[in-house]
């Protein structure tokens, strides 16, 4: 299976189309597969025209990654972000709107894990299931992805509930993993963490049910159907941090590398949607002044 990666000129100062990049696919064939790398100024130069593009980068990155490529897309393409975190899917709907109207842009979450081993060499690190939907809301769920497309996926009706509790879930694990700098299963092993983690999940709900909800504020696309307690969202948070409980999360990962955060895509969204509201959120506050 041959891959084109479509990453933006200053990834690839030393890359040219022909080389070859292994990445390490760890599944039931243990298979290894290629991928062939081509900067944004190369497809626009070999006039290549994308008809199947995920957008698979931090939170910051993705609408400057999306904007190198917009020129290459089909006028009916289908675009997928798979994106962490809230606040850019608006920018991203309307660049692609500006090529054309009839683009179609799927949002999804994945569980599937990946350990990036060094640039264009990772490893597949587990099967998990992916969930996809329309930013947009349809009639119907009608994709139009790759005949082969690898991931294992289910489609959605409506997409952003799904996308809200993970990134409810993201909120409470990512920032304080790295404060506290431990390993996911950790965080809820410790009985000193319990209060805060509560404190934090009982402003989440808050804001979510206040704001989202009564609000319908889903990026002006589609009505969320989400409606989450401050202690069903501990116990999600909790089930996932037990069920990755030997993992480092991407945020503590970032951090100890001297990477951006997404925080301004996760708890600082939702700082964002509670001062428009006038509603508190000292707690989400604190976590930004912390670790920002």
């Amino acid at each position: 299976m041959v891959v084109k990666a479509n990453i933006q000129d200053n990834d690839t100062k030393e890359l040219s189309t022909s080389q070859r990049i292994s990445l390490l696919a760890i599944n039931t064939d243990n298979n290894d597969v290629d991928i062939s790398i081509i900067t944004a100024s190369e497809l626009a130069a070999q006039k290549i025209i994308i008809e199947h593009c995920i957008i698979a980068t931090k939170a910051y990155d993705a609408n400057a990654a999306l904007q190198s490529i917009v020129p290459a897309l089909s006028l009916s393409a289908t675009v997928l972000s798979l994106c962490n975190g809230m606040g850019m899917h608006k920018t991203m709907h309307q660049q692609l709107q500006k090529h054309s109207d009839k683009i179609q842009f799927l949002l999804g979450i994945t569980s599937d894990g990946a350990l990036l081993h060094q640039p264009f060499k990772l490893s597949h690190t587990g099967i998990g299931h992916t969930f996809i939907g329309h930013y947009l809301k349809q009639e119907h769920t009608n994709t139009f992805l790759p005949p082969h497309f690898y991931l294992q996926h289910t489609l959605l009706d409506n997409i952003h509930s799904a996308l809200w509790q993970k990134m409810l879930v993201n909120c409470v694990i990512n920032p304080l993993t790295l404060i506290h700098q431990c390993k996911n299963g950790e965080l809820f092993s410790n009985t000193a963490h319990t209060h805060q983690i509560k404190a934090l999940c009982a402003e989440l709900s808050d804001i979510i049910n206040s704001v989202i909800i009564n609000s319908a504020i889903v990026n002006n696309a589609v009505e969320a159907t989400i409606n989450i307690t401050a202690e069903a969202l501990f116990n999600a948070s909790q089930t996932v941090a037990q069920q990755t409980a030997k993992n480092t999360s991407s945020m503590l990962k970032d951090g100890q590398l001297g990477r951006p955060l997404e925080l301004d895509y996760l708890n600082g969204y939702m700082v964002k949607l509670a001062q428009e509201n006038g509603l508190a959120c000292p707690i989400n506050q604190q976590l930004l002044r912390t670790l920002l």
